[in-house]
């Protein structure tokens, strides 16, 4: 793939359309631009479309609450908030002297039309405040109470994702509501978007701390191996981040080997090898048993994702909030992953099992499409789960037959990751194992009758009783071996040593601009 430079990015962006109602910022010179490698377009970040790339939206518009480290809560348009004892409404105190960047007042009447957008509407009705959402009240010119049919003990949290929740100017819509501008609050304008690239210029109105530089570049760049030579020859400043332009564990580990900084953290989301729920091989909990023990976590972690990941057998890690108690990560154990067949009524014939007439033989459905990498994972895992006695075959489809395959159950292991901050754990876990909840192609990591009751109950349970219950569907997972979790992926980034002050934000749905400086 070409190189991408400055001036062919800018040349076309100065062609693409330039948004009426955004103020006119004079251009600056090359260093005092912040240049992003991301994989794919932005789009025109309409916040009640799904069109556009997450991480985008959260340089141009804020929310009330913003996700800390952890999932620490943090103010953003709200200074203060209170959750009524019997959690049926909320209220915010909202921050003073806020305006849009075309001018346009922050206040009670702006947050209620912002809000009313999306609350009670069926299309994000999958988000609990939303669909739990009774009416608003104005209480003054910075105050407003969220009244709701129900509690809902995660919809602070929710508060806190990228979209819909964010808020937009009331003049950047037109007649029929439809919004024409991404008019918002936040750090950055946006000042131009093609297909090659976004330019951003610093509101320097802006609330908060602002950018110590004038101009943000998003280059879209789909390739991975352009975005690393574009990282080397100096046209990229930062690339990375899973939900910007994600950086492979291999290409990570031979950027540090040119000299590249490379920044890896303890990530939010697991990488999960799912039993279908549907396959009668699967309903068999010795076969899931032995996997869970015949697959050597160590060996994935260290070979295929270059020690960028953490072996794991939990569903979700510690940097997301009330994840539950930890358990040890074991070690390979052939023995042990033939007695759990052995012991479920398996005879060992040759170097495999049988049952009932039926050999131990399980489709492996993966995807290099919509899981990168995958493929090699499961020839790592075909390999061990042979030494077994597993006869595997794998199936590598295209997104397209993944996406109908997925959620119709049509496998007996494939492979699933969940949402991570600011989504879990409550996302995944009413997304991924309730039964009753349409997640489309992404299907489900498991789903019983049981299960579904517990997840249910936790979801609905507040204060100190919350993190027993959310306990008790770990347990039940953990117990029933109803997944198989691996490791957590690393958050990884490679920077260039013109930009001083990296720091991970909390989620990779946030750009890493803060607190930057550009030599």
């Amino acid at each position: 793939m070409p190189k991408i430079s400055r001036r062919a990015l800018l040349s076309v962006a100065a062609a693409a359309p330039v948004f009426a109602m955004l103020p006119r910022i004079a251009l600056a010179d090359g260093h005092d631009v912040l240049r992003i490698g991301i994989a794919g377009e932005t789009g025109d970040l309409d916040l009640l479309q799904n069109v556009s790339t997450l991480s985008s939206y959260t340089v141009v518009f804020d929310g009330l609450i913003h996700y800390g480290p952890g999932g620490a809560l943090q103010p953003g348009l709200a200074t203060a908030w209170k959750v009524a004892e019997d959690g049926l409404s909320i209220s915010f105190d909202l921050r003073e002297g806020v305006t849009f960047s075309d001018g346009t007042p922050f206040d009670a009447a702006a947050a209620e039309w912002n809000l009313k957008r999306w609350l009670g509407v069926a299309d994000f009705s999958w988000i609990g405040i939303a669909d739990a959402y009774d009416s608003i009240m104005v209480d003054g010119s910075n105050k407003i109470t969220v009244k709701l049919k129900r509690p809902v003990p995660a919809a602070l949290l929710e508060l806190t994702i990228v979209r819909p929740v964010r808020f937009l100017s009331p003049k950047a819509v037109d007649a029929s509501g439809k919004q024409t501008a991404p008019i918002g609050t936040g750090p950055w304008i946006v000042e131009s978007y093609s297909s090659t690239g976004t330019t951003l210029v610093r509101n320097d109105g802006y609330w908060g701390e602002k950018p110590a530089f004038s101009r943000m570049e998003l280059k879209v760049v789909p390739d991975e191996l352009a975005r690393a030579n574009g990282l080397r020859a100096g046209e990229l400043d930062i690339i990375g981040g899973e939900w910007v332009a994600p950086l492979s564990p291999r290409r990570a580990r031979a950027l540090a080997s040119d000299g590249v900084t490379v920044v890896a953290e303890p990530g939010t989301a697991t990488t999960i090898l799912g039993y279908s729920p549907k396959s009668p091989m699967m309903q068999d909990k010795a076969v899931r048993d032995a996997i869970f023990v015949g697959i050597d976590r160590a060996a994935v972690a260290a070979v295929l994702f270059e020690g960028y990941a953490d072996p794991t057998v939990d569903i979700f890690p510690t940097t997301v909030p009330t994840a539950g108690k930890r358990h040890d990560v074991p070690k390979r154990d052939l023995a042990a992953a033939k007695a759990a067949l052995t012991a479920g009524g398996w005879t060992a014939q040759g170097a495999g099992f049988s049952k009932d007439g039926k050999p131990l033989a399980i489709d492996f459905l993966v995807s290099d499409e919509s899981f990168p990498g995958s493929r090699r994972i499961a020839e790592m895992l075909q390999a061990q789960l042979t030494e077994v006695g597993f006869k595997v075959n794998i199936s590598s489809v295209d997104t397209a037959v993944m996406h109908q395959r997925r959620p119709n159950f049509e496998y007996d292991l494939t492979f699933f990751g969940n949402y991570g901050a600011p989504y879990d754990p409550h996302g995944s876990l009413g997304a991924s194992f309730v039964t009753a909840v349409d997640t489309g192609p992404d299907g489900k990591i498991y789903v019983s009758d049981d299960l579904d009751k517990l997840v249910l109950a936790a979801l609905e349970t507040a204060g100190d009783a919350r993190e027993a219950a959310m306990q008790s569907v770990y347990d039940w997972i953990y117990d029933n071996t109803a997944a198989c979790p691996l490791v957590v992926t690393q958050r990884l980034w490679a920077v260039s040593s013109r930009v001083k002050g990296f720091a991970l934000p909390a989620t990779d749905y946030d750009l890493p601009f803060k607190g930057l400086t550009l030599a």
